[in-house]
């Protein structure tokens, strides 16, 4: 598996660490993953003309 760094600032940081119960690496590991899937049914759509 491959290895992603994300820079925050620390403001956003800071807000972050208020909220331990979230697994951060894994929400935007899982928004990633929601993106790809929407941007490849989006390029499916745009080659069979639907949009």
């Amino acid at each position: 598996m491959a290895t992603f760094t994300v820079s925050v600032s620390k403001e956003i940081k800071e807000i972050m660490d208020r909220h331990p119960e979230i697994n951060w690496s894994a929400y935007v590991k899982k928004m990633i993953e929601e993106r790809l899937r929407q941007l490849k049914k989006f390029k499916e759509l745009v080659e069979r003309g639907e949009i």
